[in-house]
C-alpha cells in the first residue's frame, strides 16, 4: 500500500487542502496521522470533517487533541496555545469531537507504528535525540515509526548496533529508500506549522512495497489563514508564526 503520512495540521484547513490535493494525484491507498489536528489555527472543525472523510485512516492522538478533553495539559501550554484550544472547543461539532476522542494514543502495526511525541511519553516528549531513539527502540516493532509534535521533518535511522543516523530533510521533494536490517524513526513536519525556517506545508508518503518514504513541501493560501486568525481574534504570535515558518 501507499500511506500519505501527516502530522500537526493545527487547524489549518487551507495548508490541510493543499496536501490533500497533492496526495490526491499520487493515488495514495490510505492515510496516516501522527496527532494535533487542532490548536493554533481558524479551522478546527473544517479540518475535522476533511480527515473524517479520508478512507483508511489511522490516526494517534497529539497533546493539542488530548487537551481538548483534558484541561490539566494546559499547565505547559503558553496562554495563546490555551486560548486556541479553547476556541477550538467552541468551534468543534460534537461529531468532530468524538472523531478526535476515538484518535489512539499510539498505534502498532505489523510493519510500522505511530506516536505523536515518544512512546515513553506520548503527549510530552519531543522525540529529537539519538538518546530518545535508543529509549524508544523497544518499544515498537517493525521497520518504521512515524512521529510527530516538534514540526521539523528528519529521519533517524540505525543499522544493527551501530548509532543512530539523524538527518533533517531540506528541499521540497526528497525520497529515501529504506534498506534491510535498518530501522527508522521519521517525522513527516507539519502541515498546519511547520518549524524549520519553511513555511509550505510538510508531509510524506511511505510506500510500502517499494520500501521508500518521499517528503513532500507545498505552497498554500498562508495569507488566506492569516486572515481568518486575525478575524476570529487568534494571537499575532501564532500568525506571525506561518510566515516565517518558525
Amino acid at each position: 500500500m501507499k500511506y500519505a503520512v501527516m502530522a500537526d495540521i493545527h487547524s489549518n484547513y487551507e495548508a490541510l487542502s493543499a496536501a490533500l490535493k497533492k496526495l490526491r494525484e499520487l493515488n495514495v491507498d490510505a492515510y496516516i496521522f501522527c496527532g494535533d489536528l487542532v490548536g493554533y489555527g481558524p479551522d478546527p472543525e473544517l479540518c475535522a470533517r476533511a480527515l473524517g472523510k479520508l478512507k483508511n485512516l489511522i490516526a494517534v492522538m497529539g497533546n493539542h487533541d488530548k487537551s481538548l478533553f483534558e484541561h490539566s495539559f494546559f499547565y505547559w501550554f503558553s496562554d495563546f496555545a490555551i486560548d486556541s484550544i479553547k476556541f477550538a472547543n467552541k468551534n468543534l461539532s460534537d461529531k468532530s469531537l468524538k472523531f478526535i476522542k476515538s484518535f489512539a494514543e499510539q498505534y502498532h502495526g505489523k510493519d510500522f507504528a505511530l506516536v505523536h511525541g515518544s512512546f515513553l511519553n506520548p503527549f510530552r516528549d519531543y522525540l529529537l535525540s539519538s538518546e530518545q531513539f535508543l529509549l524508544n527502540l523497544d518499544k515498537w516493532s517493525g521497520q518504521v515509526c512515524f512521529v510527530g509534535h516538534s514540526h521539523i521533518p528528519f529521519i533517524m535511522s540505525r543499522k544493527d548496533n551501530l548509532s543512530p543516523r539523524i538527518n533533517v530533510f531540506t528541499g521540497s521533494d526528497v525520497t529515501i529508500k529504506m534498506t534491510t536490517g535498518t530501522r527508522y524513526i521519521i517525522n513527516p513536519g507539519s502541515i498546519g506549522q511547520p518549524r524549520d525556517a519553511n513555511n509550505m506545508a510538510s508531509f510524506g508518503v511511505f510506500d510500502e512495497r517499494q520500501r521508500t518514504f518521499r517528503l513532500l513541501r507545498v505552497p498554500y493560501d498562508m495569507e488566506t489563514t492569516q486572515r481568518k486568525m486575525a478575524k476570529k481574534g487568534l494571537s499575532d504570535v501564532l500568525l506571525n508564526r506561518l510566515k516565517a515558518g518558525s
